[in-house]
């Protein structure tokens, strides 16, 4: 509320400070400039509601007196607010028909129609950013949690499989394996329903120390030199995801190599029992950024191994790294 405080106080300034409204006027022109600005208070919360009550009043004032450009102020600011597409233009149209007969077809008009469209661009470009940036956190926000709980799950499955417990023992360490296998369930249809600060992502060496203190078995760390930034995020989620995946599901030695021709990334671990059918949601959202960046992600069993492949264009820049596990 503070931030539409600021900036109805801003375009209040601008407004009367221009001339778009003089007591000369009158009380009619004072009660549209009053529905032109107050609204912008709310329109944060009800941003088509306030987008009509502003683009009427502006239009009733722009036919009231000689319009002046500043009268757009406050129907463009409701237009940055607005995501509806069919309002936002029906709102450019009535302000455009309004200045029509004082300012003609290209100064009234045609001008007013830019503007408008500017405004609801810009800020459509705002919403599209803000909901790019909210996917990434949630993706990441399951990456690091996912690590985590594997981890933990892990050693208390090798706990209860190796270790001298009681009965009353093991029922606490299956309390404790059933309470983070369903807290790992819910944190991913959470996630999926969030789907409808680009934070900096984990260090990939810092995840890979984390699982190996559960049982992984790297050499060393796998090295990803001289990738643009956004590639090479997507490459270390690639390497972390699958690693978790390998450690939960098959075994924990894993086998990485990373080719020269583009961006390819091949992890291949020992299959162990039946193939796990469906794709969880960490390998659904790296086939997604991949797909989106011209790429793929591929997995599933071969030879009694299960491989899983990331494939990005990236130019022939990469050294290649073979990491037997």
């Amino acid at each position: 509320m503070r931030q539409s405080l600021v900036t109805t106080a801003a375009a209040a300034a601008v407004f009367f400070a221009s001339g778009a409204w003089t007591p000369h006027q009158g009380w009619v022109a004072a009660v549209l400039s009053a529905v032109q600005l107050v609204p912008l208070l709310w329109s944060r919360r009800a941003p088509a509601v306030v987008l009509v009550a502003v683009s009427l009043a502006t239009a009733g004032h722009l036919l009231l007196d000689q319009p002046r450009n500043t009268m757009y102020v406050p129907v463009l600011l409701a237009l940055y607010s607005t995501p509806q597409r069919w309002l936002a233009a029906a709102a450019a149209l009535a302000v455009g028909i309004a200045v029509y007969p004082a300012k003609g077809p290209f100064d009234g008009t045609l001008l007013a129609l830019t503007i408008c469209a500017v405004a609801w661009l810009l800020g459509a470009e705002r919403r599209r950013a803000l909901a790019d940036r909210a996917e990434r956190a949630a993706r990441r926000l399951h990456d690091t949690l996912a690590q985590t709980t594997a981890v933990m799950l892990v050693q208390a499955e090798t706990l209860r499989a190796v270790g001298d417990l009681t009965d009353a023992d093991r029922e606490r360490l299956d309390t404790l394996l059933a309470a983070g296998r369903g807290a790992l369930t819910l944190v991913r249809r959470t996630l999926d329903d969030l789907r409808d600060d680009a934070e900096r992502p984990p260090d990939l060496a810092e995840v890979l120390a984390r699982l190996r203190t559960a049982g992984l078995v790297l050499d060393r760390d796998p090295v990803l030199p001289a990738l643009p930034r956004p590639v090479r995020e997507l490459a270390e989620r690639f390497v972390a995801e699958t690693a978790v995946n390998a450690l939960r599901h098959n075994g924990p030695g894993v086998r990485l190599r990373i080719d020269v021709d583009g961006v390819t990334i091949t992890a291949r671990n020992t299959l162990k029992g039946t193939p796990r059918t469906g794709t969880g949601y960490g390998l659904a959202g790296l086939a997604e950024q991949a797909a989106a960046a011209g790429g793929a992600v591929t997995h599933g069993p071969h030879d009694g191994e299960w491989v899983a492949t990331l494939a990005l264009p990236a130019g022939r820049r990469t050294l290649v790294s073979e990491k037997p596990g």
